[in-house]
């Protein structure tokens, strides 16, 4: 339990700083290239095209992390400590605010499913107990 606990913790943070990127590369105040490196190095993992295929065992995905985590870290030595910190801040007030939301949506896609297998499994004993379609 407290190994998940922390994964979620790490997720949370993962979350919080790539929204906190998104929210520094809109200031007015980062220079021109930080948010184009930005948007190659996102357009780039959501990419099928790569530049080794996914395909070759091990290699396929280590140069999508590779160069992922080499423009993240290009574009967060160009951002500003100060920028940053406050799009850190607002990310985290951002983030905590949808959690409430957020835990809704699960609730609701949740019951969504429940109520769609009890219709499948209704169906599925009348179809095989009852003979009735």
């Amino acid at each position: 339990m407290m190994q998940l606990t922390t994964l979620r913790q790490k997720a949370h943070e993962i979350n919080a700083e790539i929204y906190a990127m998104y929210l520094s590369a809109r200031h007015p105040q980062v220079r021109w290239y930080v948010p184009l490196l930005l948007a190659f190095v996102v357009g780039y993992a959501i990419s099928p095209i790569d530049l080794v295929p996914d395909l070759v065992p091990v290699f396929g995905f280590l140069d999508d992390v590779v160069l992922v985590t080499l423009g993240f870290s290009l574009a967060y030595q160009q951002l500003s400590k100060d920028i940053l910190g406050k799009a850190r801040l607002r990310a985290y007030e951002v983030l905590s605010q949808e959690g409430e939301r957020g835990n809704m949506a699960y609730r609701v896609v949740g019951y969504v499913w429940a109520l769609a297998l009890s219709v499948a499994a209704i169906l599925f004993y009348k179809i095989v107990f009852l003979n009735i379609v």
